[in-house]
């Protein structure tokens, strides 16, 4: 009987660390010192300590606060789905624009351009880079979905753990790195995908992807711009091109520029321009990196425009590609 228990005991301690150990494992690199810190610092060493974020983010004051892991109704909000388990319910509020993460009722993350809206405590009000590596320490350089690591380590954003959590912070690299958008992810929302992108409706994205541009607009102190359906068609109609074609250009293969698809879509415009992006896993990241392109920032943050059109269309692999026409009348 002692035998028998001693076994057990035994299998109970491999399966303890052999599992973990093989799901840090990077097929590709093999048992690297890297993924072997990152198995301990997950399932052995307990390293996550939140009394400093709580006291720097305690002294934020936010307007709204969301607790995360609390219950949420999405009856008459706008709900889009999103590149995660959960789906984003659109809170477009003056001037503390959000949109709540909510998985099976309950909040499980969020996302904020506005320093008026907190997640779980935590805010951009007043943050930039320095400051948030100073709250939460070194960034984390990879995400785990499911047997995969996800590289993050980038200019324009920093992921941190934070606890069964990973917190984004976005940085508009124009303004010394102002943190100016965060997400907070629950890990299970992305440790549960597979695959690198996850493709929801392109309505939802471009939906999701028209709010975050007014949202930044308001901001930075520029004018809402109201959705153009013809605009939309147009600039879906480059991105399908795109995708089905397999380039990146603002002039089809044809020759045809921005002018001549906006004519023969019988759009009126006074001015135009143009945004194209590929390769982001959902429309935050694009939005972003867009914003803080100076060539695609002068469309963004622009007064001229009072219109916009957006497009979102994926290829034969899922990758997404996303077109903004943004217009004077």
């Amino acid at each position: 009987m002692a035998r028998r228990i001693a076994a057990l005991l035994i299998l109970y301690a491999a399966l303890f660390f052999i599992a973990p150990a093989v799901q840090s494992y990077d097929f590709e690199e093999g048992l690297t010192e890297d993924y072997f810190n990152y198995w301990l610092e997950q399932n052995v060493i307990p390293n996550y300590d939140t009394a400093k974020i709580e006291q720097v983010h305690g002294t934020q004051e936010t307007n709204i606060d969301y607790s995360l892991g609390s219950s949420f109704r999405t009856d008459e909000e706008a709900v889009v789905h999103s590149e995660y388990e959960g789906d984003f319910v659109i809170m477009n509020q003056p001037g503390a624009f959000h949109m709540v993460l909510v998985r099976d009722g309950v909040v499980t993350g969020g996302y904020t351009n506005s320093g008026d809206v907190s997640f779980g405590n935590m805010s951009i009000e007043g943050m930039n880079r320095d400051k948030l590596r100073e709250v939460y320490g070194e960034p984390v350089d990879y995400i785990r979905k499911q047997w995969k690591r996800l590289k993050v380590d980038h200019e324009e954003y920093d992921v941190f753990d934070a606890g069964n959590y990973y917190a984004y912070f976005f940085y508009d690299i124009h303004e010394n790195y102002k943190a100016n958008g965060m997400m907070i992810i629950n890990k299970d929302e992305v440790i549960e995908i597979n695959d690198l992108y996850n493709h929801p409706a392109k309505e939802d994205n471009e939906e999701m992807h028209f709010n975050l541009v007014n949202a930044t607009r308001a901001e930075y102190g520029y004018s809402l711009l109201e959705r153009n359906p013809s605009a939309d068609q147009v600039a879906y109609g480059h991105s399908s091109d795109m995708a089905e074609n397999n380039y990146f250009d603002h002039d089809s293969p044809d020759g045809r520029t921005l002018k001549d698809r906006l004519i023969n879509g019988s759009v009126e415009f006074r001015l135009a321009g143009e945004n194209i992006a590929t390769g982001h896993t959902s429309p935050i990241f694009a939005h972003h990196s867009l914003l803080n392109s100076p060539s695609h920032r002068v469309n963004v943050l622009n007064d001229n425009f009072n219109h916009l059109g957006v497009g979102i269309e994926y290829n034969s692999d899922n990758i997404p590609y996303y077109t903004e026409n943004y217009i004077q009348k």
